[in-house]
């Protein structure tokens, strides 16, 4: 029996990992995994009504202020890099290669879902969809298993000019690592990894709940 512990105590915290979270990702599994053996349980930190001037001014000072600035900041890091890259390209913004990435993977979606995976609202995403359609690089077709359905798909211009323009997002993705060594964008990946899990639970769960229902249930 003792050469079965190990798997035993895999399928506890498994267990556990079922009990509050609904994916079945394996990521996200080794993450709680980690956490758990190695984290150990931290205090909750109370959450603040208001901010001082001096507080604000120096905002580097509170982690978590920081840490949302940093991501902002990165954020629009990114959208510089990508406007470069596709300067010439039939794919002008980074929603449109995302869109189409996931067409690649998915093969054909409705229009909502393949909006509601980039989490934007239908008009702006409907507005990107109209926009490849008129491009060419998708089209529209009836879901054969309800008419009423409508479906969207790459094109075969649009399956050449998304791979065509990988090459290209390849070497955004190399700019934006930057100065990171490999052990350092392993961790990053790890943590945003984290952080990804989190927030998609509360945005399949608990998207409706105000900001201060989200900061008593979850930070």
């Amino acid at each position: 029996m003792n050469k079965y512990k190990l798997l035993n105590e895999v399928i506890q915290h498994l267990e556990e990992f079922e009990s509050t979270n609904s994916n079945d990702d394996i990521k996200e599994f080794s993450i709680y995994l980690k956490d758990r053996l190695f984290s150990g349980a931290k205090p909750k930190k109370a959450h603040k009504d208001s901010f001082t001037v001096s507080e604000v001014i120096n905002y580097q000072d509170i982690p978590e202020v920081e840490f949302s600035t940093l991501v902002g900041t990165m954020y629009r890091f990114a959208r510089h890099y990508i406007k470069k890259a596709l300067d010439n390209k039939m794919i002008h913004t980074i929603d449109e290669f995302g869109f189409m990435a996931t067409l690649v993977e998915a093969g054909k979606l409705n229009k909502s879902d393949l909006i509601n995976r980039h989490l934007m609202e239908i008009s702006s995403g409907s507005e990107i969809l109209r926009r490849l359609v008129k491009k060419g690089l998708i089209q529209e077709i009836q879901d054969k298993g309800d008419r009423r359905m409508i479906l969207v798909e790459l094109t075969e211009q649009g399956k050449k000019e998304l791979f065509d323009t990988f090459a290209e997002m390849h070497k955004v993705s190399l700019i934006i690592k930057g100065n990171l060594s490999n052990d350092e964008l392993s961790e990053m990946n790890f943590l945003l990894n984290k952080l990804k899990y989190f927030h998609w639970n509360i945005q399949e769960y608990d998207k409706n709940s105000n900001i201060n229902e989200l900061i008593t249930k979850y930070v």
